[in-house]
């Protein structure tokens, strides 16, 4: 009788499949400093930084998990560079890599066909790379615009003006460089913010239609007059404007903010998350406060657990905010 090698075979591939899965908990363990139990449905991976100068102190490095288009968890990497989360929602997920709240990089991580319920992906960066780029939401070289001497000066005093809060004076100012070269279309732009202090809206907007009428892709404008539109509650309008200086500027945490806000106005509660999300991918300190809209907006939707999460991550930037107390009831209250 001919002795078959099958059984031997099937020991060896259990026995190699539990050594590597003891292997992959200790290694979890290690990094995350938990009681990571076998079968823990877990995405963990660890950030590199290549070229990073051994005396440079190391940047903050955060790991943002979206899913179907909305925040789900975000997680800051420990000493080693592992960063992790306890979940492993069923179908894709992003994740969004930020250094300095900065996004460097995002990766499309497929859970669905995933036999093991443990994902790692892991990240490198080139710290020089990263440093010769540009910062977001900074104006871009195409949007300088060339003076001749006379105007430059013109320009910079109806600035200081703007800066010592003398209006009147800077739109005398600002007329006066406009005299000399009407197409300037950030003197428009200029003109029309000045308006909109004073409180002149309709002079305003015609400003911003001049900028625009001149350069139709100058995200200045189009972010201020959608701040206009949203400050008449003409919300459909400004939600126009808007998407047209995010289309410009996709760096523009501010236009993603306000966009967020007239879709909140509106109902649209989706296209809100959205935009309230890439604010905060941009902006994570600054635009702190949309965190507030994205919890109110899964408080309203019943999704009471990632309110938590947006409050908690809320309360981490903005430590002395007036309604703190409310805010750590409501997260006492529904966590789990």
């Amino acid at each position: 009788m001919e002795y078959s090698p099958a059984p031997i075979k099937w020991f060896v591939f259990a026995l190699f499949l539990s050594v590597s899965t003891l292997a992959q908990t200790d290694e979890l363990r290690q990094a995350t400093g938990l009681p990571i139990q076998i079968g823990q449905p877990v995405i963990y991976g660890k950030v590199t930084i290549s070229r990073l100068a051994k005396t440079a102190k190391r940047p903050v490095i955060q790991v943002v998990l979206m899913e179907g288009g909305t925040q789900a968890g975000r997680s800051q990497t420990n000493d080693s560079g592992y960063y992790y989360f306890l979940s492993q929602p069923r179908g894709s997920v992003t994740l969004i890599f930020e250094i300095n709240g900065s996004e460097v990089g995002r990766v499309v991580v497929i859970t669905a066909d995933s036999a093991s319920r443990t994902i790692r992906q892991d990240f490198e960066l080139n710290w020089e790379e990263f440093q010769r780029q540009a910062p977001p939401g900074v104006i871009s070289a195409k949007d300088a615009y060339p003076r001749d001497p006379d105007a430059a000066k013109l320009f910079d005093a109806a600035m200081q003006s703007v800066k010592e809060k003398k209006y009147d004076k800077a739109v005398s100012q600002f007329n006066d460089v406009l005299s000399k070269d009407p197409k300037d279309f950030v003197s428009w732009t200029e003109l029309g913010t000045v308006f909109f202090k004073k409180d002149e809206l309709d002079n305003a907007e015609a400003c911003y239609f001049k900028a625009i009428e001149l350069k139709k892709d100058f995200t200045v404008a189009l972010l201020n007059l959608g701040k206009l539109y949203f400050s008449r509650k003409q919300y459909e309008n400004a939600i126009l404007v808007l998407s047209s200086a995010v289309k410009s500027d996709q760096n523009s945490s501010d236009a993603h903010f306000y966009l967020g806000e007239c879709y909140l106005q509106v109902k649209k509660g989706n296209q809100a998350a959205f935009h309230f999300n890439e604010a905060l991918r941009l902006a994570p300190v600054d635009k702190a406060e949309a965190r507030l809209r994205l919890a109110s907006l899964y408080n309203a939707a019943g999704m009471k657990d990632k309110a938590v999460v947006e409050y908690r991550a809320f309360l981490e930037v903005v430590k002395d905010h007036p309604d703190r107390a409310k805010i750590e009831q409501y997260i006492k209250d529904n966590s789990k």
